[in-house]
C-alpha cells in the first residue's frame, strides 16, 4: 500500500507539472489578455472555449476513460494495441457525423452560441480545435496506460513555448483579438498531435476488434453523457449569464466570471486534473488487492487534506493576486467569486474519488444519474439567481449543485462498494477552512495577516483526524527520499 500511495504521488506530481504547463499557461497570460482585451472580449472568448470542451466530450464519449478499464483486462500486448485501434476507429467514424453537419451549418449555428460577437470562421476554429483535442486526449490515454507520463511532460513544454509565442504574435502585434486565440490554440493542439504521433503508431495495430469496441463504448457512452452533466455544472453558467442578463452587461459578467473561474480553475489544474490522471490507472491495477478498500479510504483522506491546504491558499489570496495580474482595474471585481468556484472544483475532485465504488462494480448508470441531478438543479437555480445577484448567482448555483451531486454519488457507491470513508471528518474539515475563509475576507486582512493564518490553519488542520502529524512526517520523508533517489 505505501508503495502505491507513492506511485499516485509520483504520477500525480509528473502528470501536474505537464497538465499544469499545458493548461495553465492561459492563466499566466492574463495580463496580456487585460491588455489587450475588454473584459467583454474575454467574455466571447470564454463561450468560444466552452463551447469546444462541450464537443471534446460529445466526440470522445467517454472512450478516454472507459478504455482503461478493458485495457486492464488483458496482459496480452496485441490485444492492448487492438484495443486502441479499435477506439481510434470508433473516435475517427463518429466524429465524422458529428462536425460534418456542424461545419456546414457553422454560420447560422455562431450566431446562436456566439452572438453578434460570432462568425463562421470562429466557430470552425472551435469546432476544428475541438476535434484535435479528442485525438490528443485519446493520445494522452495511451501514454497513462503504459505509464509514460515524462513523454506527456515534454510535449507540453513544447506547446507552451509555442503558444505563448503565437499569442503574443496574434494579439499584440497582428490585433487578432480573441480570435487570433481561438487560432493560436487550434495550431497549438495540432502541433502536440503531430508530435505524439510517431509514439501512438507504436501502441496501435491497426486492427478493429467489434467486440472491444462494444465494451469500450458500453462502459464509456455513460461517462460520457456523465461528462455532458458536469459540463453543464462547470461551464454552463457562462452561457446563462450570457442569455439571463441584459446585453449591455451579460458578455462583461461573462468575462469576469471566466477570469474568477480561470482562477478557480488553477486548483483543478495542479491538483485535481493530475489526481484524476493517476487515480484512473490506480482504481484499476489494485481492484483485486486484498487492501484495496483501506488504499482508497487513505486516499480520500490525503487528497481531502492536501486539497483543502491548496483550498486555503488560493481563496485568502484571491483579491491580492487578481489585482497583481490583471492589467485593467476592471477585471477586479473577479475575485469575488473566487472561493466559491474553488469550492466546486474540490468538490469535483472528491467526487471523483468516491466514484470508485460505482466504476468498479460497471455501475456507471449512477453517474448519470447523479450528475444530471446536479446539472437540473445548477440549471433551475441558475435561473432563479442569475437574473437577480448576476455572476456571484452563477458560483452560488455551482457550490450547491456540486454538493448535492457529491452526496447522490457518495450514497450510490456505497451501496455498490462499501468503503469505511471518515466522511464526519472530512465535512469538520472542510467546515473548518471554510470558516477560516469567511473571516478572512470579512475582515480584509493584510498579506502578512493572512500568511500567518495560512501557517497556523495547516498546524490545526490534523486535528481534523484525517491526517495525523505522523502520517504527515512519514509521507513527507517517503515522497522526498522516492522523488530524490529514484
Amino acid at each position: 500500500m505505501k508503495n502505491a500511495l507513492i506511485k499516485i504521488v509520483k504520477h500525480s506530481s509528473v502528470y501536474g507539472i505537464g497538465n499544469f504547463a499545458t493548461k495553465a499557461i492561459a492563466f499566466f497570460l492574463i495580463p496580456l489578455y487585460t491588455s489587450y482585451l475588454t473584459p467583454a472580449d474575454y467574455g466571447v472568448l470564454q463561450i468560444c472555449n466552452v463551447t469546444n470542451s462541450l464537443l471534446t466530450i460529445i466526440l470522445l464519449l467517454g472512450m478516454n476513460s472507459s478504455l482503461f478499464r478493458v485495457y486492464f483486462n488483458t496482459d496480452n500486448l496485441e490485444n492492448r494495441k487492438t484495443i486502441f485501434s479499435s477506439t481510434y476507429a470508433v473516435y475517427f467514424a463518429f466524429s465524422a457525423i458529428i462536425i460534418v453537419p456542424l461545419l456546414f451549418f457553422a454560420n447560422p449555428l455562431s450566431r446562436l452560441i456566439i452572438g453578434n460577437h460570432g462568425s463562421q470562421y470562429l466557430l470552425t476554429i472551435v469546432i476544428l480545435s475541438a476535434f484535435f483535442e479528442g485525438i490528443y486526449n485519446l493520445e494522452l490515454a495511451y501514454l497513462r496506460a503504459e505509464e509514460k507520463p515524462v513523454i506527456f511532460v515534454i510535449s507540453s513544454i513544447i506547446k507552451i513555448i509555442f503558444y505563448v509565442l503565437m499569442n503574443i504574435l496574434f494579439v499584440v502585434h497582428l490585433k487578432r483579438n480573441y480570435v487570433g486565440v481561438r487560432e493560436v490554440n487550434l495550431m497549438s493542439i495540432l502541433l502536440i498531435v503531430i508530435i505524439s504521433l510517431p509514439i501512438i503508431l507504436k501502441g496501435i495495430n491497426f486492427k478493429v476488434s467489434f467486440a472491444y469496441i462494444k465494451d469500450v463504448v458500453k462502459i464509456g457512452v455513460p461517462l460520457g453523457i456523465g461528462a455532458i452533466a458536469i459540463w453543464v455544472l462547470t461551464l454552463t453558467d457562462r452561457f446563462m449569464l450570457k442569455v439571463l442578463l441584459p446585453e449591455s452587461i451579460a458578455m462583461t459578467q461573462v468575462g469576469l466570471y471566466s477570469l474568477g473561474a480561470k482562477f478557480s480553475m488553477l486548483i483543478k489544474m495542479l491538483l485535481v486534473s493530475p489526481f484524476m490522471l493517476s487515480w484512473g490507472t490506480l482504481m484499476f491495477s489494485y481492484q483485486n488487492n486484498p487492501n484495496a478498500k483501506e488504499l482508497y479510504k487513505k486516499v480520500l483522506n490525503y487528497f481531502v487534506f492536501v486539497a483543502g491546504f491548496v483550498f486555503l491558499i488560493f481563496t485568502i489570496f484571491a483579491k491580492d493576486i487578481i489585482m497583481l495580474v490583471a492589467q485593467n482595474a476592471e477585471y477586479y471585481d473577479a475575485y469575488k467569486i473566487v472561493p466559491l468556484l474553488s469550492f466546486s472544483m474540490i468538490l469535483h475532485g472528491f467526487y471523483t474519488v468516491i466514484s470508485v465504488g460505482v466504476i468498479l462494480t460497471k455501475k456507471t448508470k449512477y453517474v448519470i444519474i447523479s450528475n444530471y441531478s446536479a446539472a437540473i438543479l445548477n440549471i433551475i437555480l441558475n435561473f432563479l439567481l442569475i437574473p437577480k445577484y448576476g455572476m456571484l448567482g452563477a458560483a452560488i448555483a455551482s457550490v450547491i449543485a456540486f454538493i448535492l451531486n457529491s452526496v447522490i454519488l457518495y450514497n450510490f457507491a456505497q451501496k455498490c462498494y462499501f468503503i469505511k470513508y471518515k466522511i464526519i471528518n472530512v465535512i469538520v474539515h472542510f467546515a473548518v477552512l471554510l470558516i477560516i475563509i469567511g473571516i478572512s475576507y470579512y475582515l480584509d486582512l493584510s498579506a502578512l495577516v493572512k500568511v500567518l493564518v495560512v501557517i497556523i490553519a495547516f498546524a490545526i488542520m490534523p486535528l481534523t483526524s484525517l491526517v495525523g502529524y505522523k502520517d504527515i512526517r512519514k509521507i513527507s520523508k517517503l515522497v522526498y527520499r522516492k522523488l530524490r533517489f529514484k
